[in-house]
């Protein structure tokens, strides 16, 4: 690495109490079925007190948690010594106070290219499949604006609605090497999900999302989208201008669980995370056996077994206190300070934070452990273009941009991989301290 660039059990009963217990199942299963038609027929209702006998009813509300509880978002991890981890997606936006402050983009669409290019422009519109039509439209000088050697073109928003989704991928991957081209250097990144899943919880009008699924393209396996300006035609107030526009922050991140019990060998789940040396073991220790030991309390969030400062960043959007060094917190500022108590401020400075790595780190392969750096390192350069830092399983802890509509996540590595190894231009190596016991602050 070179330089950073941004239980259920069976039971027994008499004869007698099993024949009232039997009358009672029937006529709660009875009541249950007016409102979940699980009984039409003298077959079903035979069915459900068949089974050797034994009756298993659920009443309404059980029945319809377990619906929801089929059609939810949850999942574990793989177990290992890091504990028995209940994972489930959740959905963040940035706060409404934070988008306000940002000034909405023009509604006009327009593709910037370097004014050099303007003479191979059309065989590239060609190559793109657009129409003879179309390029002589779009090349109309009448029709450009020529600006600080770069050529601003203006696609009506018809015609760029009807591009179809190869040709958009192809156009906008060319966009995306020109920083004028904002929402192409950046798009709005759908990954692991379709459009319409992707926006299922938020506030937008359904023709919003079916206008944003017809524009967006794919980058490598994620979704992608940078048609904003041309979305925004649509909003049919300034109120639902700046929704969309808060729509388009949205990020997915993980919410994890430990589940717990007394079945839990706990010196096994505190030595992993305390690294085997202790780290915060007096915090995490009792905390994992007060759970144990408390009914109806069977998992803590993950936070509680993570370090004081991912604790107070995680889930959230950077502040503008932040930003007091004149430089935002970006991916290496975030893995690099991941044990430290309070931030240090220098790993802003891209040179110093290479040397903190190169003295403090050793290169190491998988299977990572908890607390690994894991960079994103450039095949030609060698440069670390991202990092993160292993939790447990393939799950990590990241920050995916430096500006304030980024928050700290936790994310599958397979997700991050998506998002920055799309090119299929870089590789991932790991890192880990040399010597955590004096490299790692207590806490």
């Amino acid at each position: 690495m070179t330089m950073f660039s941004e239980s259920s059990a069976p039971f027994y009963l008499s004869t007698s109490v099993r024949g009232l217990c039997l009358v009672t199942a029937f006529l709660a299963a009875f009541q249950s079925s007016i409102l979940l038609g699980q009984i039409n027929d003298l077959n079903d209702l035979r069915q459900l007190l068949s089974q050797n006998g034994s009756v298993v009813v659920k009443s309404g509300q059980a029945a319809a948690s377990e619906s929801v509880s089929n059609k939810a978002n949850l999942f574990y991890a793989t177990p290992g010594p890091w504990g028995k981890l209940r994972c489930s997606y959740i959905y963040l936006e940035a706060p409404k106070a934070l988008v306000n402050s940002f000034p909405l983009p023009n509604t006009r669409p327009r593709w910037t290219f370097p004014e050099v290019m303007l003479p191979t422009l059309p065989d590239f519109f060609r190559k793109a499949a657009l129409s003879e039509a179309l390029i002589t439209l779009l090349m109309d000088e009448g029709m450009m604006i020529k600006e600080n050697g770069f050529v601003h073109i203006f696609p009506p928003l018809p015609d760029l609605e009807a591009i179809p989704p190869e040709s958009r991928a192809l156009i906008y991957t060319e966009l995306s090497k020109y920083a004028p081209n904002e929402f192409c250097v950046d798009p709005v990144l759908i990954v692991g999900q379709t459009v319409r899943e992707w926006y299922r919880t938020s506030k937008l009008r359904p023709e919003i999302v079916d206008k944003i699924e017809e524009m967006s393209y794919k980058r490598g396996e994620t979704i992608a989208f940078s048609d904003v300006a041309a979305i925004l035609n649509y909003a049919e107030s300034d109120s639902e201008a700046r929704m969309i526009f808060k729509a388009f922050t949205r990020t997915r991140s993980l919410m994890i669980k430990v589940e717990v019990d007394h079945n839990t060998d706990i010196d096994e789940l505190v030595g992993y995370w305390t690294l085997g040396m202790g780290l915060r073991r007096k915090d995490i220790e009792p905390l994992v056996q007060s759970v144990i030991d408390t009914d109806g309390v069977e998992a803590l969030p993950l936070s509680h077994l993570l370090p004081s400062l991912v604790r107070k960043l995680m889930y959230t959007y950077p502040g503008l206190d932040l930003a007091k060094h004149g430089m935002l917190p970006d991916c290496h500022w975030t893995s690099l300070n991941f044990f430290n108590y309070e931030p240090q401020e220098y790993l802003l400075d891209s040179r110093l934070a290479t040397s903190s790595v190169l003295e403090n780190f050793m290169p190491v392969e998988p299977p990572y452990k908890y607390g690994d750096v894991l960079f994103f390192l450039s095949n030609t350069t060698g440069d670390a273009f991202h990092s993160c830092v292993h939790l447990a399983d393939g799950i990590v802890y990241t920050k995916n941009g430096r500006n304030l509509l980024s928050p700290w996540v936790l994310m599958k590595i397979e997700d991050v991989q998506k998002i920055y190894l799309y090119k299929g231009d870089g590789r991932i190596q790991g890192f880990r301290r040399k010597d955590p016991a004096n490299s790692i602050p207590t806490q």
